[in-house]
């Protein structure tokens, strides 16, 4: 009678184990939880795509000499209205700003070349 008894409580022992692994890992499957965890997936690969794609752009910068030419301040010296009706600059500053930007003898297209991946020769 004891051996039996023995048993009976190692049934029942396994039985409420099994059934709290299956509860849990039903749980885990369940539609919402699939769903948060593949939104935190594709939060992470985004922040990851963005990051490398912030290290291409600085590369790519850094080897064509655009280090701190971002382009921010190009409306600034154009000759452009002020909310006032002024003018920002005269049209010799403006000429000036051209002639000290980089001209087509400046430029190399091999260097672009390697930079660019699958670029063609044309």
């Amino acid at each position: 009678m004891g051996t039996r008894m023995f048993y009976v409580a190692l049934g029942a022992a396994t039985g409420v184990l099994v059934v709290r692994q299956v509860a849990r890992a039903v749980s885990s499957l369940s539609p919402t939880s699939l769903a948060g965890s593949l939104v935190q997936s594709v939060r992470e690969f985004a922040a990851d795509v963005g990051e490398a794609m912030a290290e291409r752009e600085e590369e790519i910068r850094s080897a064509l000499g655009l280090d701190g030419a971002d382009g921010s301040d190009a409306g600034e010296s154009t000759g452009v209205a002020t909310s006032t009706g002024a003018a920002t600059s005269t049209g010799a500053a403006a000429s000036d700003q051209d002639a000290a930007a980089p001209g087509p003898d400046e430029f190399d297209p091999e260097r672009t070349m390697r930079l660019v991946p699958g670029a063609r020769r044309p």
